[in-house]
């Protein structure tokens, strides 16, 4: 779906609680009992915090500055399909409660097969 090899490493649905640096969580819910399968998903950006509890700002703009353009209003023809992305929402940054000097940004985005 998302192929960002000069960004961070992605992971899908869970990354370790244990990792520190820069790094993309993807998840996704679909309906696949529908003709059109519609589905949301979510994309967050982990980054550390510049201090202790100061988000990394120009961090985090620099990955939305990739990302966005790759989810809002674009249509997708693969070998599995023809995907639709819209951004529903882009919120954040926020504190990290599993990870200590951490925070992310959260897209949440919906999408839809043709």
């Amino acid at each position: 779906m998302l192929n960002i090899p000069a960004l961070d490493k992605v992971h899908l649905n869970k990354a370790s609680a244990k990792l520190q640096d820069w790094f993309i969580v993807i998840n996704t819910i679909n309906n696949p009992n529908q003709y059109l399968q519609n589905g949301f998903g979510n994309v967050n950006i982990y980054g550390p915090n510049i201090g202790e509890q100061l988000p990394n700002m120009g961090g985090f703009k620099e990955r939305l500055d990739i990302i966005l353009p790759l989810l809002d209003d674009v249509t997708k023809v693969t070998a599995n399909g023809t995907f639709h992305f819209q951004v529903d929402d882009e919120k954040g940054p926020f504190e990290d409660q599993d990870r200590d000097g951490m925070s992310y940004q959260n897209i949440r985005f919906e999408y839809q097969t043709l």
